[in-house]
């Protein structure tokens, strides 16, 4: 399944609203490759045939396969993953260019769904990982700014705070990665159940796909301190090595400037990775987003808008 719907659009070939993906390169060129896709994502103007297969795509591979038997009654379509698409993609395309039909209680039962899959004991624990990392930046600081050798609180105090704040900032993330997704899972779970709803979309008051504090700080520092690190490791092991020849003896750390310049490059990639994966990321939540749009009910004395 990941093969076939993860780089959707519907087709093999490049539709006409989205530029041809980027060539990998630099960290800049990646950046501003992934900015002009997810601009691409979320402005494309679309008609409403196209939207809507996009959009079935997307929310077809976004369900689970028990969640698509269950809602496969409604479409008619109990066979296979395509024909569901399929069905799923005529039902997205009728309420795009007519309208969705009004639903007396779907904006109603949609916040009481939305209430109950709050997971808050989720959120309260990724607050007090967030407050435990900058205790421990700010305890870092202060201790910083009383020590009389820096260097060796540095090595006794500092690492182990640093350390800490980083356990709890990736902790952070995780915990509110899985609150979104069980969120996200519990009201699917209520769509699903209500014949019709995947075509007119979810009324929320707050999208599906949000992201949590946990996750956005960890993905905002992580390529970063990775880069901050990558670049600091290659300038020490280069000057070291530079020293160490134009002395022509051996000075202090002259063996692990190796591993810096190694460490360095690999610390480089590492953060051109995570800005890749992170672009990936927020590009399939914007095409999720948009699957799951509500599409309201038009008025009777009007054209429904264009897609």
């Amino acid at each position: 399944m990941r093969a076939v719907w993860d780089d959707v659009p519907m087709s093999s070939t490049s539709p006409r609203h989205l530029p041809p993906r980027a060539s990998s390169g630099p960290l800049t060129g990646v950046l501003f490759g992934q900015a002009a896709r997810l601009r691409a994502v979320v402005n494309a103007d679309l008609l409403p045939r196209e939207r809507a297969a996009a959009d079935a795509l997307v929310l077809t591979a976004w369900l689970s396969a028990a969640q698509r038997e269950r809602y496969a009654p409604s479409l008619r379509a109990p066979g296979s993953v395509e024909e569901f698409a399929e069905r799923l993609a005529d039902e997205r395309r009728v309420v795009l260019e007519e309208g969705a039909d009004p639903v007396a209680d779907e904006v109603g039962a949609a916040a009481e769904a939305e209430r109950g899959a709050r997971q808050i004991p989720l959120r309260l624990l990724e607050g007090a990982l967030l407050l435990g990392a900058l205790v421990c930046v700010v305890l870092t600081v202060l201790r910083s700014l009383d020590a009389a050798d820096l260097s060796r609180h540095l090595a006794a105090e500092a690492g182990p705070l640093l350390g800490g704040m980083l356990a709890c900032l990736v902790l952070a993330a995780v915990v509110g990665a899985v609150a979104t997704r069980r969120r996200d899972r519990t009201l699917l779970d209520w769509a699903v159940s209500r014949p019709g709803q995947l075509g007119r979309g979810l009324p929320l008051r707050r999208p599906l796909q949000g992201e949590s504090a946990g996750p956005v700080v960890l993905g905002s520092l992580g390529p970063a301190l990775l880069l901050g690190a990558g670049v600091l490791a290659i300038v020490a092991g280069a000057a070291v090595l530079l020293l160490s020849l134009m002395l022509r003896a051996e000075i202090v750390a002259t063996e692990q400037a190796p591993a810096l310049l190694i460490g360095g490059v690999i610390a480089l990639v590492a953060a051109t990775a995570a800005v890749y994966l992170g672009g990936r990321r927020r590009e399939r939540r914007a095409r999720r987003v948009r699957a799951s749009e509500w599409i309201g009910p038009a008025p009777q004395d009007e054209v429904p808008p264009a897609v």
